[in-house]
């Protein structure tokens, strides 16, 4: 089958769960539009929001208390937000590769296996009594035989233990340890097959859902697997081929999707405002989203100080305005004046500026709820603020204007007679 750029981009929007409310609860949004990784800032919230429409920061916080969403290590290692169906499976691909580093790190303190499983015996008794950070639990245990981290993902990759939200929300990256509130029953943990190929191939038919049509260079890189490996899993998986027009000639989707795609979809003008990370432009990068004339624009890429464009850069480091499925421009909180401001690379129909507005509202009280604006850990306020005079420089080549803030008044000069006064006095004083 063969379908163009444009017809790709419009399903990718509405598998996304942005062209349209999906319906049903947050954590089954999340496990049909793509696991969020969870970086110890607010933009988990953001992702979860645009496609939750409404939701709020206890709401989410709370299916998190309650395990029906679950911050675990998953593909690449890396820690997600995860609905607790995939729990099994996300744990079981974030093992083996963990297994690996960890027995190298072992050797190095002269520490053994056998003594991690003894070291977790004894983290299992402490945390009978609740919920401990790492530090209270190594404060609890006294001196330890073998590496405490190492213990501790041990013991949740074996679903032992979980990490739950320390003071309750989810924009941090420090977490408490718990005794796993809702055991996985042993039938789910069947469900995840011991061949690694297999693995692959649920993994292929979870991320074909919500990003295909997907070339296969992208799945390998979200996946974590070689591209010997990925093509294995695909095949496996009974993902269907797709060409797409100015994009690649081989891309894949779960086969559920291959009648959709042949029909042309009714366009969306559906807007969101995005996280930096979201499932929407990460797996595919920002060029095929934008519109080619803005494809040499400067843009900060996540995880590097080298200068990049939307056209070339995979991740990049700016919240972003999507509007109708295409990428149109970029917005930020500001810190100071406490509101969002946004911004388009061109004009946009009064009706999605119009709707931008109210969107820009409700995301700057999830902000304020939150109280703050920092995307990831190592965030600062004034980095906020320098992609805020960013978002403020592009609507100033013709985007929505946004009003300047008004500068403090300097405080009044004393006046000279009142100067020449207390000088007089001065002198009076020290003769």
């Amino acid at each position: 089958m063969r379908i163009g750029l444009a017809r790709a981009r419009a399903h990718w929007h509405q598998r996304a769960g942005l062209a349209a409310p999906l319906g049903g609860a947050p954590d089954e949004v999340i496990g049909r539009t793509g696991w969020l990784r969870t970086l110890g800032g607010v933009d988990v919230y953001l992702s979860a929001a645009a496609r939750v429409p409404g939701l709020r920061r206890a709401q989410l916080d709370a299916l998190v208390d309650a395990s029906r969403l679950r911050v675990v290590p998953a593909v690449r290692g890396c820690i997600y937000l995860v609905p607790a169906a995939h729990v099994p499976l996300a744990l079981r691909v974030a093992s083996d590769p963990w297994r690996k580093t960890a027995s190298k790190d072992l050797a190095k303190a002269g520490s053994s296996w056998q003594q991690i499983e003894a070291l977790g015996d004894e983290v299992t008794q402490v945390l009978q009594a609740g919920a401990l950070t790492t530090d209270r639990i190594r404060k609890a245990l006294g001196e330890v035989p073998a590496p405490l981290p190492i213990a501790l993902r041990h013991l949740e990759l074996e679903h032992v233990v979980e990490r739950t939200l320390e003071g309750g929300r989810l924009d941090t990256e420090r977490y408490l340890w718990r005794l796993a509130a809702s055991p996985i029953p042993s039938l789910a943990r069947a469900k995840v097959p011991d061949d690694a190929i297999e693995r692959g191939a649920q993994l292929a038919r979870i991320f074909a859902g919500f990003a295909g049509p997907t070339p296969l260079p992208d799945f390998a890189w979200w996946a974590g697997l070689s591209q010997r490996d990925a093509r294995a899993a695909i095949t496996r998986a009974g993902l269907a081929p797709v060409e797409v027009d100015g994009y690649a000639k081989e891309t894949w989707v779960i086969p559920e999707d291959v009648d959709p795609l042949r029909r042309d979809a009714e366009p969306s003008a559906a807007v969101s405002l995005l996280s930096f990370e979201d499932n929407y432009q990460t797996p595919r990068g920002t060029r095929w989203l934008v519109d080619p004339a803005e494809w040499s624009r400067p843009v900060s890429q996540w995880g590097s100080s080298k200068p990049s464009t939307f056209g070339e850069a995979k991740h990049v480091a700016t919240r972003t305005v999507i509007v109708g499925g295409q990428l149109a421009g970029i917005w930020e909180m500001d810190p100071d004046a406490q509101h969002v401001l946004w911004a388009t690379f061109a004009p946009v129909p009064r009706a999605a500026r119009e709707a931008i507005d109210r969107l820009a509202t409700d995301t700057g009280n999830l902000l304020g709820d939150l109280g703050h604006a920092l995307s990831f850990s190592l965030d600062t306020e004034e980095e906020v603020r320098t992609r805020a005079s960013e978002v403020a420089r592009v609507a100033g080549e013709g985007g929505k204007p946004v009003k300047p803030k008004p500068k403090p008044k300097p405080k009044p000069k004393p006046k000279a007679k009142a100067k020449a006064k207390n000088r007089s006095r001065a002198s009076r004083t020290t003769s």
